[in-house]
């Protein structure tokens, strides 16, 4: 019998004017309007001096200041003056997954992590009063709001037909109309209602060798996680691809501390036979585990999780359960390769049409909300020097990631080393010929075991 407390939204929380009435939550009186309702497994900090206040939701690591806890490493936003340069500067080199929170005397502002793994969603009630949540369904039940017709158009379009396994929303949009998504380099300014783009921005990239991007690189992801290993119950993912793989080679100081696995893969044998037989090789234990078919109790409580929940990660989830037990975190690498350049168009051809002939979403609602993007973009990524396609990669396709992420939070924690904006810059500093997606210069030399 599984504890539904626990395991309802777990690792969720909703902001707003009132509390949520949901069991053995935990409630907050933040400030003035906003009243925090989160559920008991989601961390929560929140560090005072003076005027100044500033709040996480989840956690946060520093690779350059491994003591930090996120108790010090909110002192040092709120100790001194507060702009939002100060905050995006503090923000620039740290690895997590977090919602911060800053209050000053004159505003109030929402951030989350690097590439918004710890994901808000926001909408405003019927008097105009803001409201946040880390799933857009928790808000959708609290107003009566219903599914945009043109977002169920685009889930069932043709290249969905077969499976929805892969589907991902784009831009802002939610499955409600009403409700927008917080993209990632965006900051929610809570008292104005505003959504504001504070990356990239002019001189945030300089022009680096490969060899020094790489000296520079590596310390940010090796240190990331030897601090994970040592704060979290850390299992690792490992597979045939050279993300998995390069996250085992800045492990290497740490192996010891971590867990090792591989899913039963879908099709072939590839993701077993190789790192059954690295592994070994470098005297790691290697453990095989056959995916879990979700339990109907499960299943109920993993749909309540995220809308539209995917029936292949809801095993994995359970999977998960069954072996690591309620309170691991699993090492995932999924956005290790999200600064190489995958994606190629002509420039007549960057716009809403061109993105969506590229990614094979041509759809009518995809074209809109691509071109929207682009319009918001291009001259962030104009005045940064960054290929508008590279950032597409970063700021929407983190979206498939980041909603994985929410579905496996029924079971564990995750921690991605590469959710790191000093990272981003670092690699985007490197010549673009050297990050082409059909290249592997960048990740195989970066780390090597």
């Amino acid at each position: 019998m599984l504890d539904r407390v626990k395991f309802f939204r777990r690792r969720q929380f909703v902001l707003g004017p009132e509390f949520i009435d949901y069991e053995g939550w935990h409630r907050v009186n933040l400030f003035d309007n906003f009243m925090l309702t989160l559920h008991p497994d989601l961390p929560l900090t929140i560090v005072e001096h003076l005027d100044n206040k500033a709040i996480l939701l989840g956690y946060a690591i520093d690779p350059h200041q491994p003591e930090l806890t996120d108790e010090r490493i909110l002192q040092r936003f709120v100790a001194n003056a507060i702009t939002i340069d100060a905050v995006t500067d503090g923000l620039k080199t740290l690895t997590g997954r977090f919602v911060l929170i800053i209050r000053c005397p004159e505003a109030t502002w929402l951030f989350h992590d690097a590439c918004a793994l710890r994901q808000v969603n926001y909408c405003f009630d019927s008097k105009g009063t803001l409201w946040c949540a880390s799933q857009a369904e928790t808000l959708a039940e609290r107003f009566g709001f219903s599914f945009d017709d043109d977002v169920l158009s685009y889930r069932n379009m043709p290249a969905y037909q077969d499976s929805t396994e892969e589907f991902w929303l784009i831009n802002d949009r939610t499955p409600y109309l009403e409700i927008k998504y917080l993209l990632a380099n965006h900051y929610l300014d809570l008292t104005q209602g505003q959504v504001v783009r504070f990356w990239p921005h002019a001189n945030c990239i300089e022009e680096l060798s490969m060899k020094d991007a790489i000296r520079q690189c590596s310390p940010v992801i090796q240190n990331g996680i030897k601090i994970a290993a040592q704060r979290f119950d850390l299992k690792m993912g490992i597979t045939a691809g050279s993300d998995s793989r390069r996250s085992l080679a800045a492990a290497k100081d740490v192996v010891d501390n971590i867990y090792f696995f591989t899913h039963t893969p879908r099709s072939g044998d590839i993701d077993i036979n190789i790192p059954s037989r690295l592994l070994p090789q470098l005297g790691i234990a290697h453990h095989k585990l056959d995916i879990e078919t979700m339990s109907d109790e499960f299943r109920e409580l993993y749909k309540c999780s995220a809308t539209w929940a995917r029936e292949r990660r809801g095993h994995v989830a359970h999977t998960a359960l069954v072996n690591f037990g309620t309170e691991a975190t699993v090492l995932n690498s999924n956005l290790s390769e999200i600064h190489q350049c995958w994606y190629w168009l002509p420039e007549s051809k960057i716009n809403g049409e061109g993105l969506a002939l590229a990614t094979r979403l041509n759809h009518p609602f995809a074209i809109n909300e691509f071109q929207k993007w682009i319009d918001g973009a291009r001259s962030a990524c104009e005045s940064a020097k960054i290929n508008i396609l590279t950032l597409f990669d970063y700021e929407l396709r983190s979206r498939w990631a980041a909603a994985a992420f929410y579905e496996y939070d029924i079971a564990h924690e995750t921690f991605n080393p590469y959710n790191n904006r000093l990272l981003s810059c670092l690699e985007l500093s490197v010549n673009e010929r050297y990050r082409n997606g059909q290249r592997l210069d960048l990740i195989i030399d970066q780390i090597k075991y």
